[in-house]
């Protein structure tokens, strides 16, 4: 007899972890192997964007800055930094505990790496130890098949705009 558990009071288990500069260009994508549908850059910038506005938003109400958000099947945990910005996804029971280590971690990488993350130029052969050490920090992989897409994917093919005479 199979027993349907609801997610909500299984373990919290992390799928994804994306790390962003502050300005939300994609930095390091690691993953526990699952697909996430979409490019894992317009998802990080996606994640980016929305920390940006809610905390606008909340901001403007006197609140402070948005920690968490739920998700249909994953709840999203934001940790900020000075200079990078770190998105876990996770299923399972919500885990304040998770967004302690979240906050803990990005301070952690930052005082170990900040020559490379305050002066990180887009260059991501820079985060080649940042990403070792959430790797470490999370066992969690880079996703290869991801990462030989995005390498080889050929450039779009711009059409010209049309000449208006």
């Amino acid at each position: 007899m199979k027993v349907s558990v609801p997610m909500a009071w299984i373990r919290p288990v992390v799928d994804h972890i994306f790390l962003v500069d502050r300005g939300g260009v994609p930095m390091v994508h690691l993953s526990r192997g699952l697909p996430t549908g979409a490019d894992p850059d317009l998802i990080a910038s996606m994640f980016t964007a929305i920390v940006a506005f809610m905390n606008q938003s909340f901001h403007s109400m006197g609140h402070a800055d948005v920690r968490s958000i739920e998700l249909e099947d994953y709840q999203v945990v934001f940790g900020r930094g000075h200079h990078i910005l770190m998105f876990l996804l996770y299923h399972g029971r919500e885990s304040n505990r998770l967004e302690r280590r979240v906050a803990r971690d990005v301070k952690e990488l930052e005082r170990h790496h900040a020559s490379v993350l305050g002066n990180w130029d887009g260059d991501t052969d820079r985060l080649v130890d940042v990403k070792r050490d959430l790797e470490r920090l999370w066992r969690l992989r880079e996703r290869q098949d991801v990462v030989e897409v995005l390498r080889t994917k050929p450039a779009p093919v711009v059409d010209a705009p049309p000449v208006i005479r």
